[in-house]
């Protein structure tokens, strides 16, 4: 790479990165986006679920596109409770499976950069930015890892008007660029441990109740974070399984536990093992995922700059938004941007604008409604360990109970409560999650 100058370069081939990337070149803003992976996904760990009204947004002709990054049309959602000894079900049907989809990172990412592309955007991938180029105390422009010409090995530099930040949860150059002061904390992130499982041909649906197309997307809670605060995930592909866990990072370094120990011991539960069986292991990953919430939000903005998607910040655990968040907050970030060209301005005072969309914006006031949910977590351990054993417990004797006498078995269920939690207990418990939200 040479000496090259544009109007705007992102950093970071992610949603957010793509997103803002998208809607730039199609107003006319020559746009660069730089991605260290060799193509757009290529370091990116991810087996979840997109929810389709936010992509719309960005690739209004989709799902009609091909080759289509759709793995599966979610048909139900919902939660599994993990005892020791099995799983208690909630799931919902969904009414329109349309609206979301399981997909992999590494071919959404990379259908997201196609479609780019083909409007204009211009990406480098195989190229890290080093630092940022500065004029005063304005950004204006970044420097790389790679020569500006077979004849002058010095870091090339590429110039632009405005920088965009989406370069993932590690923010090195967020705080380079001066917008967060800070690297996060431990309780601050979760460490997720994700396997990807060839199952043998029509086990999938056979041992999970979905026909062929069907999707099921889930998240876990109990056993198989041996009762930590955090969650595991069960989605299904194609033709195999994304299946995790992912925990708070300062409790696996409180008790010394190693994420990938914990996984294989959850692949061994019961109810998972059964319908593992026969599968083989394509791939393994960890990723961190930020939820700092409001509090640990960086600066959005600055000079000739602005930060977006885990970056930033924008993930809502409650309601399992990451990916779609990210791609919002591309799309305010290039409204940000058309915002300051049409006044010519790139000013801290101009940009100030994509905090104001923020602020405006649902993804504020979720963050703001659940501001004080990972706090609540972390101090309420007993709601991953002590709730699904209880429930399991109580389910196995309600439907065990035929030929006994009812009293007795009501005497045996308010038993169990009392031991766990206790009647008491349960009513703190719900007066304190409800306390979050009001």
């Amino acid at each position: 790479m040479s000496q090259f100058a544009y109007e705007v370069v992102i950093i970071g081939g992610g949603p957010a990165g793509l997103a803002c990337g998208i809607k730039l070149v199609e107003r006319g803003i020559k746009t660069l986006l730089i991605e260290r992976g060799r193509f757009c996904g290529a370091k990116n760990l991810f087996g979840g679920v997109v929810y389709t009204h936010s992509l719309k947004e960005i690739v209004p002709e989709f799902p009609n596109l091909e080759p289509s990054p759709v793995e599966r049309p979610v048909t139900e959602e919902g939660y599994f409770l993990v005892s020791r000894e099995g799983v208690v079900k909630l799931l919902h049907t969904k009414k329109n499976p349309q609206e979301a989809f399981t997909a992999l990172r590494a071919k959404f990412d990379n259908f997201l950069s196609e479609y780019a592309l083909k409007k204009g955007l211009d990406i480098a991938p195989k190229t890290q930015v080093k630092d940022f180029i500065r004029e005063g105390e304005r950004i204006s422009g970044v420097i790389v890892d790679r020569p500006t010409s077979f004849e002058d090995e010095r870091p090339a530099q590429v110039k632009a008007n405005i920088v965009v930040i989406a370069e993932g949860v590690n923010r090195i150059l967020t705080q380079k660029a001066g917008l967060a002061k800070r690297d996060f904390r431990p309780e601050e992130v979760v460490l997720a441990v994700k396997e990807i499982i060839q199952l043998p041909k029509g086990a999938l649906e056979a041992r999970l109740g979905l026909r062929e197309g069907q999707g099921l997307a889930v998240e876990l809670i109990g056993e198989v974070t041996q009762g930590l605060p955090g969650t595991g995930f069960l989605y299904t592909n194609k033709g195999h399984l994304s299946f995790g866990i992912g925990i708070f990072l300062n409790q696996l370094v409180k008790f010394n536990l190693k994420p990938y120990e914990i996984l294989e011991k959850a692949k061994g539960h019961p109810y998972f093992k059964e319908i593992f069986q026969g599968g083989e292991t394509l791939e393994y990953g960890a990723h961190l995922i930020p939820e700092w919430g409001l509090e640990g939000l960086p600066k959005l903005y600055g000079s000739g700059v602005l930060v977006t998607g885990d970056s930033a910040g924008f993930v809502n655990p409650l309601f399992r938004e990451g990916t779609n968040l990210a791609m919002y907050s591309g799309l305010m970030a290039a409204e940000t941007i058309i915002y300051a060209f049409e006044r010519g301005d790139f000013s801290e005072r101009t940009l100030k604008r994509y905090e104001e969309l923020f602020k405006e914006s649902f993804i504020y006031k979720d963050l703001k409604l659940i501001k004080d949910l990972k706090t609540f977590l972390l101090k309420n351990s007993h709601l991953f360990s002590d709730y699904p054993q209880m429930i399991y417990e109580i389910m196995s004797i309600y439907f065990s109970s035929q030929g006994r006498y009812k009293r007795d078995v009501i005497k045996e269920i308010l038993a169990i409560i009392r031991k766990k939690r206790g009647l008491i207990g349960i009513l703190k418990d719900l007066f304190s999650f409800g306390r979050l939200f009001w």
